[in-house]
């Protein structure tokens, strides 16, 4: 059974965010676009490694 705290944010992690949010605020709607495609093929390549590294723990 997952532990719920797992689904929650550092305080580290939402210091992050508040500065991007600073960040992004005064950025065009084409720069945030782009910041946002960057940031799923980050995390598509992240869940790519992951799943890897599962199936290759399994062997």
């Amino acid at each position: 059974m997952m532990n719920s705290n797992a689904f929650e944010l550092s305080l580290e992690q939402q210091f992050q965010l508040q500065c991007l949010q600073q960040e992004y605020q005064d950025l065009d709607r084409d720069a945030v676009i782009n910041h946002l495609l960057d940031a799923m093929q980050q995390l598509m390549v992240r869940d790519n490694l992951i799943r890897d590294l599962m199936k290759k723990s399994l062997f």
